[in-house]
């Protein structure tokens, strides 16, 4: 009798440190997917408030621009960056006339080639530390995004400066649209 309650004893401890394991497992899993999954975000948001306006999944690599119309010459105008170690860069410059502000001719290491009517400068490869846009009444700045140009006025009023940064933030928490600047749930 004395054996059979060791054994049962036994099996009874074996069962609670196995519930145990799993609840620690489970425990663990949890926090990794909570705050150890990272992923890079293109996140747009008002300078002033910190109101985020865009926030979208962007791995090393991917590309955006930038359009909008110059406020001096009223020409089309495409800026095109690209995300490299969570910095955003500044690869190549589309313009029709020269004016304020824009180069007349390319830098060191820079190309400049003409297709149609535009003019076109690459090889930038210039970090932007601090990348914000007003919002211009007439500019018309309109974010290309992944074949989808939005609209900057759709996102937030003119004369609203939007800064445009690269997070690293917890995937799970994008996924239940809780976003880095208050915590809150926000739909998408």
């Amino acid at each position: 009798m004395d054996k059979h309650l060791r054994q049962k004893n036994f099996i009874s401890r074996y069962k609670r440190l196995l519930a145990a394991s799993a609840v620690l497992a489970a425990l663990a899993a949890a926090v990794f997917l909570v705050f150890g999954w990272e992923g890079q975000y293109l996140l747009l948001s008002n300078d002033r408030t910190g109101e985020i306006l865009f926030c979208a999944p962007a791995g090393d690599g991917v590309e955006f621009s930038v359009s909008y119309t110059h406020s001096v010459n009223k020409s089309p105008v495409t800026e095109y960056y690209q995300i490299l170690d969570s910095r955003i860069y500044l690869t190549a410059l589309r313009y029709k006339t020269f004016g304020a502000g824009m180069p007349t001719e390319p830098e060191e290491a820079q190309t400049l080639r003409y297709e149609k009517d535009d003019m076109i400068i690459e090889g930038f490869a210039r970090p932007m530390p601090y990348l914000c846009y007003s919002i211009g009444r007439i500019a018309g700045h309109a974010l290309h995004w992944r074949e989808q140009a939005i609209p900057l006025d759709t996102l937030d009023a003119p004369g609203q400066p939007v800064l445009f940064s690269v997070i690293n933030y917890p995937r799970l928490l994008r996924l239940f649209h809780i976003y880095p600047d208050t915590g809150q749930l926000r739909p998408a």
